[in-house]
C-alpha cells in the first residue's frame, strides 16, 4: 500500500560516505541528520538572510507593493498578512478617492518606519539565526555512478555508497525527500521585490516559502549531484548541531564498495552488511570506458 506520506515515485536514494562513516552507521543502524552550520559548503543553506539588500531598497520595495495592492486588489488575498488583507479587501468592495488617498499615505508612512504589516526583516533575520542550529537535513542522491561525488563525499572511491529503500509499509523518511533544484536565475528573496512579497505574506506561508527557497535551491554548479533532501527540526531531547536517527534493517537495500577501497575496511564493511536481512552487496570498478561498473561482491 502507498504511503499517504510518499512524495515522489523513486524506489530507492544514495548516500556517499567515508568507509569508516559507513561501518558506525551500519553498526548502529541510523543515519546522521545535520544542521547546515556542519555543511562544508558556505554556497549552501545560507547562514544570514542578508543578500546585500539594504533597509532602503526594503522600504522602497515594499511602498511599491503596498501600493499596487491597493491601487489594484487582487481577487484572492488568503495569502495576505491579515491586517494588510483586511486593507485590501475592504478597498476592493468599494472606497472613496480621499480614503484611498489617505490608505497609501498612512502604508507608505509605515514602510518608511519599518512598520509594515507582519514580520519585519530583521525579525526574519533573527527568527532564521535561531533555527539553524535547531534545522535537521539529510542529504541525498539519485545515483551511485556519480564520479565527482565518490571523489568529494567517499573519500577519493575509497568509501562506500548505501543504497535506502523507500519502504511505504514502514513509512521511510526518504518517501518526503524532495529534489534540490539548480536555477540559473536566483530567487526572488535575493531581491529587494522578494522580500517585500515575504514580508506582507500571511505567517504560516512566509515561513515555509522560507524554508522552501533557503533548502532547495542550490547554484547550476551543483546540478551533477542530483541531490534530494529531507528536512525536520531537532526534538528534546536533542543537543548540538547533529541527530542520529534510526534506519530498520529493511531500509538498507544495497552496499557499494568503492574501487579504491581498503581490503580490510572492506572485509569489516561486508561483515557488518551480513545483518542487514535484504541488503546486496556490490563491488564498484571502472571500465576501460571510463565508467563505473558494479557486481555482485563475495564474502
Amino acid at each position: 500500500m502507498r504511503s499517504a506520506n510518499r512524495m515522489h515515485n523513486r524506489e530507492s536514494f544514495f548516500k556517499y560516505m567515508p568507509a569508516s562513516t559507513a561501518a558506525i552507521v551500519l553498526e548502529h543502524r541510523a543515519l546522521r541528520w545535520s544542521s547546515p552550520l556542519r555543511f562544508n559548503d558556505p554556497f549552501d543553506v545560507p547562514r544570514e538572510l542578508s543578500f546585500g539588500i539594504s533597509s532602503e531598497d526594503i522600504v522602497r520595495a515594499l511602498t511599491n507593493r503596498m501600493t499596487r495592492l491597493i491601487e489594484h486588489p487582487p481577487e484572492d488575498t488568503s495569502n495576505l498578512q491579515p491586517q494588510l488583507r483586511l486593507i485590501v479587501d475592504t478597498v476592493r468592495r468599494g472606497i472613496s478617492a480621499n480614503l484611498k488617498a489617505q490608505l497609501l499615505a498612512d502604508l507608505a508612512d509605515s514602510a518608511e518606519t519599518h512598520r509594515a504589516p507582519g514580520q519585519s526583516m530583521e525579525e526574519l533575520r533573527a527568527m532564521w539565526r535561531s533555527w539553524l542550529p535547531q534545522f535537521r537535513i539529510l542529504c541525498l542522491t539519485e545515483s551511485p555512478a556519480h564520479s565527482a561525488m565518490w571523489y568529494h563525499y567517499a573519500d577519493q572511491h575509497r568509501g562506500v555508497v548505501l543504497e535506502l529503500r523507500c519502504d511505504d509499509e514502514l513509512d521511510s523518511a526518504w518517501l518526503r525527500a524532495k529534489p534540490v533544484t539548480y536555477p540559473a536565475q536566483k530567487p526572488a528573496i535575493y531581491a529587494a521585490d522578494g522580500w517585500a512579497e515575504l514580508l506582507t505574506t500571511a505567517d504560516g506561508l512566509a515561513i515555509g516559502n522560507l524554508l522552501e527557497v533557503a533548502t532547495y535551491p542550490k547554484a547550476p554548479d551543483w546540478s551533477y549531484e542530483k541531490d534530494w533532501r529531507i528536512t525536520s527540526f531537532m526534538k528534546t531531547p536533542d543537543t548540538g548541531l547533529f541527530t542520529d536517527y534510526r534506519l530498520n534493517p529493511r531500509e538498507l537495500a544495497g552496499v557499494y564498495l568503492g574501487p579504491k577501497m581498503d581490503p580490510t575496511a572492506r572485509q569489516d564493511i561486508m561483515t557488518l552488511a551480513a545483518r542487514f536481512p535484504a541488503v546486496a552487496v556490490h563491488n564498484v570498478t571502472i571500465g576501460i570506458a571510463r565508467e563505473f561498473q558494479f557486481s555482485a561482491a563475495d564474502g
